[in-house]
């Protein structure tokens, strides 16, 4: 009759849960030639900080100005990349710029800072 054959373990290799006698153990200290222990250095502690004290005055605002043509940057890297051959890229990229200027200029607007244009 058939009888199943059983798998017997190879004489060369050492079993999987046993770390090889050349490799490093993990998680061990790190040993000198002598087979001392290394000590390493601590870190010093940081200076203590008086997070009660006095903020320092912040600068002066400037007027914010508004570029004529804000997609000007983005058009001076030159064209996107195209991903089978369409070119629909350059105007989501310019569209984005141009949505993130009128955002920017809005928030300019409502805290009093934009400049008065020339």
């Amino acid at each position: 009759m058939n009888q199943p054959q059983q798998s017997q373990p190879q004489q060369n290799q050492p079993p999987r849960n046993q770390p090889q006698r050349n490799q490093p153990q993990r998680n061990q200290p790190q040993r000198n030639q002598h087979g001392q222990q290394r000590r390493q250095r601590r870190p010093k502690p940081p200076a203590p900080v008086d997070i009660w004290r006095t903020a320092p005055e912040l600068p002066a605002v400037e007027p914010i100005v508004v570029p004529a043509e804000v997609d000007a940057l983005l058009r001076s890297l030159g064209e996107a990349p195209s991903i089978g051959g369409s070119a629909v890229a350059d105007h989501y990229f310019a569209a984005v710029v141009q949505r993130t200027a009128a955002v920017a200029r809005a928030l300019a607007l409502s805290a009093d800072l934009l400049a008065e244009p020339e």
